[in-house]
């Protein structure tokens, strides 16, 4: 029986860049997804230059260039005031600098660039509308059970990777009390036409405004045509959900006394939805036997480091390399999880840390703003120089 099969679950950006790693490492994939096709919610993606990299490793960077966005500065802005704490040149500057481009997408046209890739690999299978519901090992084997309407399946692979989410099934099975955790925290998302900004405002920068308890991140998508916005609030609701339509009311009140480019932002879209942030407490361990996990179902982070998707890709990549090495597939995988726990724990730590610097307010908040300044755009950037140069 080939022990070159593997089944992974979810075919979000983890779960297609695993696919297209694996592939490329002489693997059949099998990709169960649940949902009834791939379509993503209308949310940004930043992608630093450690993810560029993995997508230049995949053969999809050109594609995905050519649907994103190169910012040409990012700048860190004080929110009330509307002046600019620091400056970095991005672009052709940035790429030098870290070895590899930063860009900024729309989700779906970063999902749909890894899904065209996808289709094109006949060694990846992709199976939509179907719920994964338990596995089991037996024989040197992963049996999948999963249902497809009112359909059961099963799957059988020499591997089961899950990357199936923050609620991931396979990890449920696997450490049950994993759970998680609420950050008290709302994020709120839109997209808006440039057409309805005025021109200092739908140029082509990453743009971080701080304020008192809350924050906001803009920049361009859809190839400049539109912009991109992130507004974190927070969030003590005691039921949560994802992409809940936002009230406008609401929204507006966490940024009252903000400055008018806020303000103009903020009335730009024609609708929020609103997602509640949870991410997971380090995990001591991500599988067992054949079955790991990879992406947001290992190691879900707060959005704070713009790094959730690039974790994910970086995941991919190492599980490929690890099971090229080695003809034991159990002991390919805990090399993986070896390899990788430490630095996604490091930002997920590093990311929880930047809840707290971001919202400051007071006599904080007013220091925070004067280190911002003597660093400088640079060395914001330079900060995170051990997430950029990543190259596995």
């Amino acid at each position: 029986m080939s022990q070159r099969d593997i089944l992974v679950a979810g075919a979000g950006v983890g779960g297609l860049s695993a696919a297209l790693a694996l592939a490329q490492a002489d693997y059949d994939v099998t990709l169960l997804e649940r949902a009834p096709s791939l379509e993503e919610a209308g949310a940004g993606v930043q992608l630093a230059a450690n993810a560029t990299r993995c997508l230049a490793r995949l053969g999809v960077l050109d594609q995905v260039a050519a649907r994103a966005v190169q910012p040409a500065f990012m700048r860190v802005m004080d929110a009330r005031r509307g002046t600019v704490l620091a400056e970095a040149p991005m672009g052709e500057a940035a790429e030098r600098r870290f070895g590899s481009p930063f860009l900024v997408i729309h989700r779906a046209d970063l999902q749909a660039a890894l899904a065209e890739a996808v289709a094109a690999e006949p060694r990846i299978r992709l199976i939509l509308r179907s719920t994964i519901e338990g596995f089991s090992e037996e024989h040197g084997r992963v049996r999948v059970a999963t249902r497809r309407g009112e359909t059961p399946e099963i799957f059988d692979g020499a591997a089961l990777i899950g990357a199936d989410g923050i609620r991931s099934a396979v990890r449920g099975q696997m450490f049950p009390h994993a759970f998680p955790s609420f950050r008290h925290r709302a994020a709120w998302r839109a997209t808006a036409p440039v057409a309805r900004l005025p021109a200092r405002l739908a140029d082509a920068a990453t743009r971080l405004w701080l304020g008192p308890r809350a924050h906001l991140v803009t920049y361009p998508v859809r190839g400049g045509k539109a912009v991109n916005l992130v507004a974190i609030t927070p969030d003590e609701r005691t039921a949560h959900g994802w992409s809940h339509e936002g009230e406008e009311g609401e929204l507006a009140g966490h940024f009252r006394g903000w400055c008018a480019d806020v303000q103009e932002l903020l009335a730009a879209p024609g609708a929020w939805l609103r997602w509640a942030l949870f991410d997971l407490d380090p995990l001591h361990a991500w599988g067992t036997g054949r079955v790991t996990l990879l992406g947001d179902a290992a190691h879900a982070m707060v959005p704070f480091l713009a790094q959730g998707a690039a974790q994910a890709i970086e995941d991919a990549m190492v599980l490929a390399d690890c099971l090229r090495e080695s003809d034991d597939m159990a002991a390919a995988l805990r090399r993986y999880e070896t390899l990788r726990r430490p630095r996604t724990t490091q930002i997920q730590t590093a990311a929880r840390g930047m809840d707290r610097v971001y919202h400051l307010s007071g006599p904080s908040a007013f220091a925070r703003n004067l280190v911002i300044r003597a660093k400088g755009g640079a060395g914001v950037l330079e900060r995170y120089r051990w997430i950029y140069e990543w190259r596995g």
